[in-house]
Formats: C-alpha cells, structure tokens, sequence
C-alpha cells in the first residue's frame, strides 16, 4: 500500500463495524476487500480519505495505469476482452440515460460522479442535467457542458454535493459506474431519496459481484479495482441499501443477467416513504 492517507469504515449494507476483520479474498498492493461477518457484504473496509481521491486516485489519473496493468499482467485476458466486445450484444440492454428518458417527468436531472459531462449529452431535452463530481479537472469540463442546458456541477464529494440541492427537486438521476467508487454510500442513498421528487426515477449500474464471470475468473475479474472500487455489490446487497433508504426497487433480469459484468437497478421514491419496502 502506499502512503496515502485512509480511514476505517463500517459495512455500507448494515452497519456492522468489522473489527479486525480477517484476510480479505481479494486485494492487491496492501488493499484488500473483506466480507462483513453479520451480512456478508464484500467491500474495502480501509479506503482512501477523500482527499486522497481528489489528489491522488482520480478517475482520469488511475483509469490508464489500471488499463496498463491489466494489459501487462494478462495480455491474453486483455486482448479476448478488446476482440470480443460483440458479446456485450447478444442480449438487447437498456442504458440507464435512455430509460430515464423514456420513463422519468420533466425537471432536473442529476448525474453522481459525472465526470466530464458526457451523460449530460444523452438527457432528452424535457431532463435538465445537474452534476456532482469529486475531481476538480473533470468538474470544471462538466460544469461547461451543463450551464449550455441551463444545468449546473458542484466539484464535492456526492454526501457534501447533495446538500447544496433542495428536497425534493430531482425528477432523475443517473449512478452509473459511480455507487461501487463511494466510500459514503449508504449515507450517499439516503441523502439522494430526500433530493429525489416524489415519483422521481433512479437508474443505478454496478459491476456485478455476484456475476458467473467473477466467479470464473476470481481476481482476475475485471470489477476488481483497486482501491478505486470500495463496493462490490450483487443483486441482494444493491435491493437492500435501495430499500433500507426508502425507494421501491426494480432490477430487470435483461439487465441484470448472471453472464453480464454488470447490472442496473431503477429505483422509484414513493409518494409516501412508508410504502418503500411494500
């Protein structure tokens, strides 16, 4: 591990604080994911401060060193992953941008870890794009993408951004390829259910742990990312935090097929939190 600056954290799913957990399965350089003793979740339990991800582990600075690895240790792997992108194909799939389209009301739309806005391109014009991005590069070149919509970026963290947004506000918001990154997502989730308008729409993709491909291909599963990815969620885990912070949860099995590295849940916020787990 190097010397970045880290913290401990408890299970995202249920809170239990894994004291001196034992050897996680999975790690590289001094990080490791653990599973939590009460509720199974698999998840990096020592992270990198915040600060070390705006400085040190930003998605535009790791991104090219992880492909180099990969590409380094397992050329093989590497190149049947470049040549076979047809397979990603076979079964007809829904982006998350295009069902928010299709499904959601007029209003503000937010993208969590927005990068550098290239979402915001693929709202329908009735969505206008909000942003939250950690990284201070990539805030600024989403921040020009937004303001042409009328739209807007906070560079924060997404638990610091959120709060700079009233309740109630957002008709969508797209987290894709973002909730497995946040250190904070369960309080990440609650703070987005009171942001989100009554009937407002969420579409969520995450690499899938419990995949058939990561249990073929153990470490080498391309969902390890480390220590970018601090959350390896599978169906039950991303149903339950969805749930425990109050929106119904659908996860289409088109979507979310054991073959697919990923999957997509749509979250809706109840007109009455009470009905949420229902």
């Amino acid at each position: 591990m190097t010397q970045a600056a880290t913290l401990e954290r408890p299970c995202p799913i249920c809170e239990t604080e894994n004291a001196n957990p034992p050897p996680g399965r999975y790690g590289r350089d001094g990080w490791s994911a653990v599973a939590c003793r009460k509720c199974g979740f698999v998840h990096m339990q020592t992270v990198p401060t915040t600060e070390e991800l705006v400085e040190t582990y930003a998605w535009e600075k790791t991104f090219p060193v992880e492909a180099k690895r990969r590409k380094t240790k397992n050329p093989v792997f590497a190149w049947m992953d470049a040549n076979t992108r047809w397979r990603l194909h076979i079964f007809k799939r829904t982006e998350g941008v295009d069902l928010l389209n299709k499904r959601a009301a007029p209003g503000p739309a937010l993208d969590l870890g927005c990068g550098s806005g290239g979402a915001f391109k693929g709202f329908a014009d009735h969505l206008i794009p909000h942003g939250i991005e950690i990284s201070q590069a990539l805030a600024l070149r989403a921040a020009e993408v937004a303001a042409q919509r009328g739209g807007s970026v906070v560079q924060a963290s997404s638990a610091e951004g959120l709060e700079q947004f009233p309740d109630n506000y957002f008709t969508a918001a797209l987290l894709r390829s973002y909730l497995e990154h946040d250190w904070q997502a369960r309080e990440v989730m609650h703070n987005l259910y009171d942001k989100m308008a009554p009937g407002g729409l969420v579409a969520v993709k995450v690499p899938n742990y419990g995949s058939l491909n990561r249990l073929l291909m153990r470490d080498r599963w391309c969902g390890f990312r480390f220590p970018d990815h601090v959350n390896y969620f599978d169906k039950a885990s991303m149903r339950r935090l969805s749930q425990d912070a109050g929106f119904q949860v659908e996860m289409p099995l088109m979507q979310s097929l054991p073959s697919d590295d990923n999957m997509l849940a749509i979250l809706t916020k109840p007109h009455a939190r009470e009905s949420a787990n229902a």
